[in-house]
């Protein structure tokens, strides 16, 4: 299976969308291949975007912000159920026996290709591994995927995520030197 299969077994991608963008970074100590994609194929900082990130041809990490989800969110039982399927459906190396520990209610933003701000509600649905790190799958309106991510380290000591976040733009340009530096939970650029 190739990193589009894999990214279009998880979410749906729009017509539109095409590689905009396609690099390899070091995630958790080991290389990753990065797959932007963008309406047309043109990368927009913060615009409407799916990013996957593999390792080893396995997604480890996915961000799906190319719509605004429509509906209710669901019910917390039937959230985590379904974060739990995601997690094992898409990744069946890391997800199984996962432990559940919460659901978080957040938003996530995104810029549309008329340059207007777009936030909407989600259920962020967090578990821990056997290896001590961390999963979670993130839920919009719906049941839409919006977010999963495997193995994510934490820096106790600091207070804050410790794996990279190469699926967070404004992480990315604090990390080239072209943006300010993110406040805990997020990690060090």
């Amino acid at each position: 299976m190739d990193y589009l299969e894999m990214i279009n077994y998880a979410v749906t991608i729009p017509e539109d969308y095409k590689i905009a963008e396609e690099d390899d970074q070091v995630r958790n100590g080991v290389m990753v291949h990065i797959v932007r994609l963008q309406p047309a194929g043109e990368v927009v900082i913060n615009g409407p975007r799916i990013i996957g990130i593999f390792e080893n041809d396995a997604l480890v990490s996915l961000k799906d912000l190319s719509e605004v989800p429509s509906g209710a969110l669901l019910d917390e039982d039937v959230a985590v159920e379904k974060a739990e399927q995601v997690l094992a459906a898409i990744n069946p190396e890391y997800g199984n026996g996962e432990m559940f520990l919460r659901v978080d209610y957040q938003e996530r933003e995104f810029f549309d290709e008329e340059g207007e701000l777009q936030y909407f509600p989600v259920q962020w649905i967090k578990f821990a591994g056997y290896s001590g790190n961390y999963a979670w799958a993130t839920l919009g309106s719906g049941g839409k995927l919006i977010e999963v991510e495997y193995e994510s380290e934490w820096d106790y000591f600091r207070g804050r995520r410790k794996t990279e976040m190469w699926d967070n733009d404004d992480w990315v340009q604090a990390y080239y030197g072209q943006g300010p530096q993110l406040a805990s939970p997020n990690a060090l650029a």
